[in-house]
C-alpha cells in the first residue's frame, strides 16, 4: 500500500496547530477568569440611563411661567402644629435669608414679633431667667394702634433695664390676642423699677385694659400727659431714672447722652429712631417743623449742654431755624440722605432714603448709626404706611439679629435705592460660602403690606455668590462694614 500523502499530511498539522491554540486560548480565559476580569457586569454594580425627550403635555395654568408643569392644589398639603405647650405659637413663612412675620392687623403683628423674640419656654423660677434675658421679657409697653406719635413716643421703654416689648391694646380693653400672649411671655417684672410688669401709654391707660392687667395679677403703671411733647418729656424722665439714676439722663456707656428728634408734621422720618432707640439708651423727643415745644426744651436742659441732636429728615421735615435753636442745648446732625460733594442741590428727603442713610451713618462721639456697608447684619422691613408694624418691630433691633429699619413704599416692589442697597450689603465668598458672613431680613405685616413677591426677590439679592465670578459687581465681606 502507498503510504500518506503530503496533503494528508497538511491536514493533520493543521488540526494539531488548531488544537494548540485551542488548548492556549482556553488557558488564557482560565487565568483571566480567575482575575476576575472576565466578570460581566450585573445589576448590583451598574445601572442603567433613559433618557425620555418627549415630554408629556402639562395640564392648563393660568400663568405657565409661573407653573409650568401645572398650578400647584388651592390647600396646604399638611400644617404645622404649635410646640407642645405654646398652643398660641403661630407659624410664619421664611426663605433662605428672610422671616415673615405675619400679621394681618397691629395685634397680630406686634404678637408675631415678640413671639419670634421670646420663646417663654422656661418657667419663670428657672436659673438666670430674670437674668441676660434669655427667653421672657421683664415686662411690657401697651400703646394703642391708633395714635402713631404715641406709639413712636413710647419705645424708649422697651430697652434695658426694662426689657418691656410693644404689645397693642385698644381704648377701651385688651384683645384676646393680646392678652393671651401677655399671659404666654409671662414677664419676671422690671427689678430696677418697682417689678412692675406693664407701661400703659398714652390712650392704653383706661379702665377696661387696667382692670384685665388687674385680674391676671399684673403690676402696671400708667404714662400720660395732656399732649405729645409733654408725653416725650414724661418718657424720657421716667426712662432715664430708671437706666441712669445717677443723672436721671439716658446715658450711653461712653457717657454720651443721644436725643432722637422728628417733626410731629412727619412723623414716619423718624420711624427709623424706634429701632435705634430699642438698641440704645436715647432719649426720643418732638419738634415742630418750625417751632420747639417747651416740653422739648425742657427736656433738653437736662442734658446741661451735652446733647447729642439727631434730626430726623431734611429742612422741609425741621427747618433750619428749629436746627439752630436745639443747638443751644447741644451739637446737631442731621440724619439725611445729603451730601455736599455728591449733591449739586440738596437731594428729595424721603422716609425710605432716611431710613437707608441711618443704616450706613456712624458717629462715633455719640455711638449713633448702625454702620453697615456691609454684609453679615439683620434688616426689618415694612411698608412706610405700616407704622405700627415699624413701632412693634422695635424688639428685632433690640435683641437676636439687631436689625435696623428699612422701609418700602410699595407692597409689589423694593424702591430702587433699598433695592441697590440690599444688593451693596450681599454677602460674597472668597474661598468657600461655610465661610459666611449671611443677612437676615425680618419682613412685616401682611402680603397686602409687602407682598411674597417681594420677599422673594429679597431672598434672592441677599443670597451668599461668589465673589470670584466675573459678573459678581455687588456685595462684600463682613470687614467691608465700617469699624
Amino acid at each position: 500500500m502507498a503510504g500518506p500523502g503530503p496533503a494528508r499530511h497538511g491536514r493533520q498539522t493543521g488540526i494539531k496547530v488548531a488544537a494548540a491554540v485551542l488548548i492556549l486560548a482556553g488557558f488564557v480565559l482560565i487565568v483571566l477568569a480567575a482575575a476576575g476580569l472576565l466578570r460581566r457586569p450585573g445589576p448590583s454594580t451598574v445601572g442603567h440611563v433613559r433618557l425620555e425627550t418627549a415630554a408629556t403635555v402639562a395640564p392648563a395654568s393660568p400663568d405657565a411661567q409661573m407653573d409650568p408643569f401645572g398650578a400647584p392644589g388651592a390647600k396646604p398639603d399638611y400644617s404645622v402644629p404649635p410646640p407642645p405647650g405654646q398652643p398660641t405659637l403661630v407659624p410664619t413663612i421664611g426663605t433662605k435669608t428672610t422671616q415673615r412675620l405675619f400679621g394681618a392687623d397691629p395685634f397680630q403683628e406686634a404678637v408675631s414679633v415678640t413671639q419670634h423674640v421670646w420663646p417663654a419656654a422656661l418657667p419663670e423660677n428657672a436659673p438666670n431667667e430674670n437674668d441676660n434675658d434669655p427667653d421672657r421679657p421683664w415686662g411690657v409697653t401697651l400703646v394703642t394702634p391708633d395714635d402713631p406719635l404715641t406709639a413712636i413716643t413710647a419705645v424708649p421703654l422697651l430697652h434695658f433695664p426694662d426689657d418691656a416689648p410693644i404689645l397693642y391694646v385698644t381704648r377701651n380693653g385688651i384683645p384676646r390676642i393680646t392678652a393671651n400672649e401677655i399671659k404666654r411671655l409671662g414677664d419676671t417684672g422690671m427689678s430696677r423699677y418697682h417689678n412692675v410688669d406693664a407701661f400703659l401709654v398714652g390712650a392704653a391707660a383706661n379702665p377696661g385694659v387696667e382692670h384685665g392687667l388687674r385680674a391676671m395679677g399684673l403690676k402696671y403703671v400708667t404714662v400720660t400727659a395732656p399732649n405729645v411733647p409733654a408725653l416725650a418729656n414724661t418718657v424720657d424722665q421716667l426712662y432715664g431714672r430708671i437706666e441712669n439714676p445717677d443723672t436721671g439722663v439716658p446715658t450711653m456707656d461712653n457717657g454720651a447722652q443721644d436725643v432722637m428728634v422728628g417733626s410731629m408734621q412727619s412723623y414716619d422720618y423718624l420711624l427709623p429712631a424706634t429701632h435705634w432707640v430699642a438698641h440704645m439708651a436715647s432719649g426720643l423727643l418732638w419738634v415742630n417743623a418750625g417751632s420747639v415745644p417747651q416740653a422739648t426744651i425742657s427736656a433738653l436742659k437736662r442734658r446741661h449742654g451735652q446733647a447729642r441732636i439727631y434730626l430726623f429728615g431734611g429742612p422741609q421735615q425741621i427747618s433750619g431755624a428749629v436746627a439752630d435753636q436745639l443747638a443751644r442745648y447741644g451739637t446737631v446732625m442731621r440724619v439725611s440722605n445729603d451730601d455736599i460733594v455728591a449733591f449739586n442741590a440738596p437731594p428729595k428727603e424721603t422716609p425710605v432714603d432716611t431710613a437707608l442713610a441711618f443704616a450706613k451713618m456712624w458717629d462715633p462721639a455719640g455711638e449713633v448709626g448702625w454702620k453697615i456697608t456691609g454684609p453679615g447684619h439683620g434688616f426689618t422691613l415694612v411698608n412706610q404706611r405700616d407704622w405700627q408694624a415699624a413701632v412693634a418691630s422695635a424688639p428685632l433691633s433690640h435683641l437676636g439679629f439687631h436689625a435696623p429699619l428699612l422701609m418700602t413704599d410699595s407692597a409689589t416692589r423694593l424702591p430702587p435705592q433699598v433695592d441697590a442697597y440690599y444688593r451693596s450689603v450681599a454677602p460674597t465668598y472668597l474661598t468657600s460660602p461655610a465661610d459666611g458672613p449671611y443677612n437676615m431680613s425680618y419682613v412685616i405685616g401682611g402680603w397686602n403690606q409687602i407682598g411674597w413677591p417681594v420677599q422673594a426677590h429679597v431672598d434672592y439679592i441677599s443670597e451668599m455668590v461668589n465673589r470670584r465670578v466675573w459678573n459678581t459687581a455687588t456685595g462684600g465681606r463682613y470687614t467691608d462694614s465700617q469699624p
